[in-house]
């Protein structure tokens, strides 16, 4: 392990975080796959900045796979919280620990004969080879390529496309991610103990990627079937946001700017002020009484007898 490394192992939890916050700070330089949505504290709006706490996990992960936290940096993605490796220092990696990796690609995507292969060889079991091949027709089973097939010249075509017609990696890069898929199939089989279990590339976990196989932004839809941002500004309940993104995801029209909006809206929905309460029902105003009128009801008559009368009266009977 480098000086560089074991600096950082011994470091304290609070050096560690005052490194990673420092690193956060670089901003555009720094993967979007390590970005998450936090509230402007001025603004009180949404928006997405660079996570440290991504940052952390990144760096930590390198050290368990034995790289630098630079190299982690470069050589690993976090799609949907889950640290993902590149190719490319996959195969570092796996030649690093002293085992052989060999990628073998015959034919072509035109041609329609491409094969990749990868064969990989441990150092401790040299008789017992991995090897995996992905070709075109592969992708198109595990429904990467939407069809594989010859035009009227010929020539074999990928295809691989958008809702709104625009092509896919699979389309623009068939050759390399055979080659990355060939090579993800291989490590898993045969070097678990190098990779620590991370194994999967970024396009394995559905992360639009390039020709590297480094996850790349989602495209923005160019023509969405529905005003998405609009309805969730509109949106009254917490419900109903969701449901509009479920709608979206639905659709294949969900992107990080919609996420933004919701999250926007949800907090706009918990700081709105509270409707006012009702109003007390007015007193009901009593009447003055005019001078001299008793406060009380009237007591209903009683009907006296004759004798009854005749002694309230102060009178005799005759």
């Amino acid at each position: 392990m480098s000086t560089e490394i074991t600096t950082y192992v011994r470091a304290t939890l609070a050096e560690k975080r005052d490194y990673v916050q420092t690193i956060a700070q670089a901003g555009e330089l720094l993967p979007k796959s390590l970005w998450h949505n936090v509230r402007n504290p001025d603004t009180k709006l949404m928006e997405q900045r660079p996570s440290p706490g991504k940052v952390m996990l990144v760096v930590e992960t390198g050290i368990m796979l034995g790289v630098h936290p630079m190299a982690a940096l470069q050589g690993i993605d976090v799609i949907e919280g889950h640290p993902t490796i590149k190719p490319a220092l996959m195969s570092a990696l796996i030649r690093q620990a002293g085992h052989s990796l060999r990628i073998r690609q015959t034919g072509s995507v035109r041609g329609g004969d491409l094969a990749v292969t990868t064969t990989l060889v441990r150092s401790d079991d040299p008789d017992f080879p991995y090897e995996y091949t992905w070709t075109p027709r592969d992708a198109v089973d595990a429904g990467l390529l939407d069809s594989y097939a010859p035009d009227a010249d010929g020539v074999w075509q990928p295809r691989a496309r958008s809702k709104d017609n625009n092509p896919k990696p699979w389309e623009l890069y068939t050759a390399r991610l055979c080659r990355w898929r060939s090579l993800s199939d291989a490590a898993s089989a045969g070097a678990e103990d190098v990779l620590m279990g991370l194994h999967y590339t970024a396009e394995e976990l559905g992360a639009p990627v390039d020709a590297e196989g480094a996850a790349v932004a989602a495209p923005e839809p160019t023509h969405p079937s529905r005003d998405w941002a609009a309805e969730i500004a509109d949106a009254s309940t917490h419900e109903a946001i969701e449901d509009l993104l479920d709608a979206a995801d639905a659709a294949g029209e969900r992107t990080d700017a919609l996420r933004t909006a919701a999250l926007t809206r949800h907090g706009m929905l918990d700081t709105a002020p509270p409707a006012p309460a009702a109003a007390d029902p007015a007193p009901s105003v009593q009447q003055p009484k005019a001078d001299g009128a008793d406060s009380t009801a009237p007591a209903a008559p009683v009907e006296l007898s004759d004798d009854e009368w005749l002694a309230q009266a102060g009178g005799e009977q005759p």
